[in-house]
């Protein structure tokens, strides 16, 4: 009876010491899986594909939408957040000084697409998440 009892102790420490070797491989192969996939901060980025220009003209409209698209939102911050949305207050203002409301769309520009980098940085770390979460499979408990 004690030999039997020496041999189930035997099995049980053998298959300690294999789940604890699977999980040694599981967690190294998980670290090698985050090494080959694309990293956030690593994929390419063409500018291209976001200007709609025609081709041979990205540079003329690329510097086009960097006059226009920071003034214009220079224009809409001073109405919605300066002028609280009063077409008579916002009259007043001296819209003449390009450079100054220019400045304004810009720091409100920069602002949009840090958060619009940081939102799609989240979304990148979340389907990561969920894509390893679906991997990993849920261990099979014997005699329990």
């Amino acid at each position: 009876m004690n030999e039997n009892k020496n041999k189930q102790v035997q099995s049980a420490l053998i298959s300690e010491s294999a789940r604890s070797s699977a999980q040694a491989y599981e967690k190294e192969n998980l670290k090698m899986r985050r090494r080959m996939e694309d990293d956030f901060f690593q994929k390419s980025f063409d500018f291209r594909d976001y200007i709609f220009s025609p081709q041979g003209y990205e540079g003329l409209v690329l510097t086009l939408y960097i006059m226009a698209i920071p003034y214009a939102m220079g224009l809409l911050f001073l109405f919605l957040f300066v002028a609280r949305a009063s077409y008579e207050y916002f009259l007043q203002f001296n819209i003449s000084s390009f450079f100054i409301i220019w400045a304004i769309g810009y720091e409100v520009c920069a602002a949009l697409i840090l958060i619009g980098i940081l939102v799609a940085w989240i979304m990148h770390i979340h389907e990561r998440w969920n894509r390893e979460q679906s991997q990993r499979k849920s261990p099979k408990k014997y005699g329990i």
